[in-house]
């Protein structure tokens, strides 16, 4: 099955303008609403809880600055518009969301592909914080990334922006440390006890 860039499963749309969407509504209060178009995935929050509303905010915020520093690299959401401070539209990916793979079923070829997808965001100053397998999407042997709600990008808080950033991408690390043990039985563990020393000498 074909998903969104949202990972999730492709609804049924009508067949008239790119206006009309037919919308999703995740079970998580504190997970925005979803409508697709022809092309395009749409988060919204305008109808969520006042806290949820509230966390949309920020969230659809740090979504679309990381989303216009990763212009241009495929494999990513191209951010379209924001008709307001709750919602924002990006392009649809197509993919099946790694986590409804077996082995055998995510080639090395692509999981080669999928570290250089990172290594790309990361130059760009942007490191995903979340990369868990529903983030990632799988097409022709391809992947995507999504989700960069809780992304980090380099500037947003200047006196601790390195370190931050750091264990941002340290997490992204450990994320595909462990799809490598799950899916070939190898790889190397980053080295996670440097959190522990940029812990220290945040202090």
């Amino acid at each position: 099955m074909v998903n969104s860039g949202l990972g999730i499963p492709n609804l049924p749309r009508r067949p008239s303008s790119d206006s009309i969407a037919v919308p999703y509504q995740q079970r998580n209060i504190w997970k925005s609403k979803i409508r697709q178009g022809n092309g395009w995935v749409e988060k919204d929050y305008s109808d969520a809880p006042l806290l949820s509303r509230l966390y949309g905010k920020i969230s659809l915020h740090w979504e679309a600055v990381a989303l216009k520093k990763l212009k241009g690299v495929e494999g990513v959401p191209v951010y379209l518009e924001r008709s307001g401070s709750l919602s924002i539209r990006m392009t649809e990916l197509p993919g099946v969301p790694l986590d409804k793979l077996k082995k055998g079923e995510f080639s090395d070829m692509c999981f080669h592909r999928l570290q250089i997808l990172l290594h790309q965001i990361h130059s760009r100053g942007v490191a995903h914080g979340d990369l868990h397998m529903r983030n990632i999407l799988i097409h022709e042997d391809k992947p995507s990334i999504i989700d960069f709600s809780t992304a980090y990008v380099l500037g947003r808080l200047p006196v601790l922006d390195k370190q931050f950033f750091r264990i941002f991408g340290l997490l992204d690390l450990e994320r595909l440390y462990k799809i490598e043990k799950e899916f070939f039985a190898r790889g190397a563990p980053p080295r996670m006890f440097y959190l522990y020393r940029l812990a220290k000498r945040i202090k």
